[in-house]
């Protein structure tokens, strides 16, 4: 099973814990980086000095960094956003501080020292301001109130997919700031040299996940699913049948009956944990389960 498959059902219950990183199993050690792991918004942010660089694979790299008497580590690649406190593009190297940002609804290991996939890395630059995530509202003013940024066209503003945003944008993201002058006032006032906001946009299969996470319903401990949103959303087809469905993508065939538990994959026969469901006119709810074969025969295309 690949990682968007083994990470659903973890996904249907993050809900409770939004703002806490998705913890896979594994043999751990009592010592937490508690000081040098904070949560900013939706987001981890630890910091330290790279101990050590290597490469993992080709064009994939893991670093061990350092603070004190911690260790943790972090995966890098191309991908991987990589600044330095004003906005400039850097390469790591060992001995350098610097602050990594990780998604924390994204799942890790976490085993001693804990390891880490951030999406972007900050390398302190000389007489500059720690990185921090800000929101800002349609004036522009930060949540604390305290700083507030004079957007321009020439700003550099894009995404986590490098898309290029416009000022309106930004409103209401969580984003990092880069700039190196601050007018001394209250609130402090800074025209941003780049803004990064801090959002990919979703793959399908990604957009598939949210929608069994947000419209689902339980029957003895089964999550049940709309069908055809999920399934149009991956690229397949459905055809209603009156008392089911047939959902298709090339040479890929299922026959889905409501009301009970066998359904035709093919010319072969599987059961699911709990017959389908008429729960609204024209929509049928389907065990959570048959959302993984969906994305393991996408991911395979």
């Amino acid at each position: 099973m690949k990682k968007y498959a083994s990470i659903l059902i973890a996904s249907a219950i993050v809900s409770s814990l939004a703002l806490q990183p998705k913890v896979l199993a594994e043999e751990t050690d009592n010592t937490v980086m508690e000081e040098e792991v904070v949560q900013q918004a939706n987001f981890i942010k630890v910091t330290g000095k790279i101990d050590s660089i290597n490469e993992e694979t080709k064009g994939n790299y893991f670093a061990t960094v350092k603070k004190g008497a911690d260790e943790f580590g972090f995966y890098f690649n191309d991908d991987t956003f990589i600044y330095n406190t004003v906005g400039e593009k850097v390469e790591l190297s060992e001995g350098i501080e610097i602050t990594a940002f990780v998604d924390a609804s994204k799942s890790m290991i976490m085993i001693y020292p804990p390891r880490y996939s951030p999406d972007v890395v900050i390398v302190q630059a000389e007489n500059s301001s720690p990185a921090e995530i800000q929101t800002f509202n349609d004036k522009f003013l930060n949540e604390k109130g305290d700083i507030v940024i004079n957007v321009t066209d020439e700003t550099v503003i894009h995404d986590l997919d490098g898309k290029t945003l416009s000022k309106k944008e930004i409103v209401d993201k969580e984003v990092l700031i880069f700039y190196n002058m601050i007018l001394e006032s209250y609130p402090a006032k800074i025209s941003p040299l780049k803004i990064l906001v801090l959002e990919k946009e979703q793959s399908n299969i990604e957009k598939a996940i949210t929608i069994a996470n947000e419209d689902f319903y339980e029957v003895d401990g089964v999550t049940m699913i709309p069908l055809r949103r999920v399934a149009e959303q991956l690229g397949f087809q459905v055809d209603s049948t009156g008392k089911g469905a047939i959902v298709s993508k090339g040479s890929v065939s299922f026959l889905i009956t409501r009301g009970t538990k066998q359904y035709g994959y093919n010319k072969a026969l599987r059961y699911f944990q709990q017959e389908p469901e008429l729960l609204e006119k024209s929509k049928t709810y389907v065990p959570y389960e048959f959302l993984e074969q969906l994305i393991e025969l996408t991911e395979d295309e």
